[in-house]
């Protein structure tokens, strides 16, 4: 399985303030996670699949080569295994939930 991005899936359950809640719902267990302007991730993977939702600024994710940007709203799906890294390239946080 490959990766999957969604671009602003989420932005209204966010600018709704109930983004934890509908996660939560689908049987998600959510962690949130922020990083600093320039924060960088080397390649990594892991042993289960993980979901991204992005809640404020920006972070962009190489996978096989192929950079994503991903912003407010966006989700990304990364199947176990996927070995991808991260940049936060923005000059703000970027915050993001980490759901397993």
């Amino acid at each position: 399985m490959s990766p999957v991005i969604s671009r602003s899936k989420y932005s209204d359950s966010i600018e709704a303030g109930n983004i934890d809640a509908e996660l939560r719902k689908q049987g998600l267990s959510v962690f949130a996670w922020s990083d600093a302007p320039g924060a960088t991730y080397s390649p990594h993977s892991h042993g289960h699949d993980e979901t991204i939702v992005v809640t404020a600024g920006c972070i962009e994710f190489e996978i096989d080569g192929v950079r994503h940007l991903l912003e407010r709203g966006d989700e990304l799906l990364l199947p176990a295994g996927t070995v991808h890294s991260a940049f936060n390239p923005g000059d703000e946080p970027v915050r993001y939930l980490i759901c397993s």
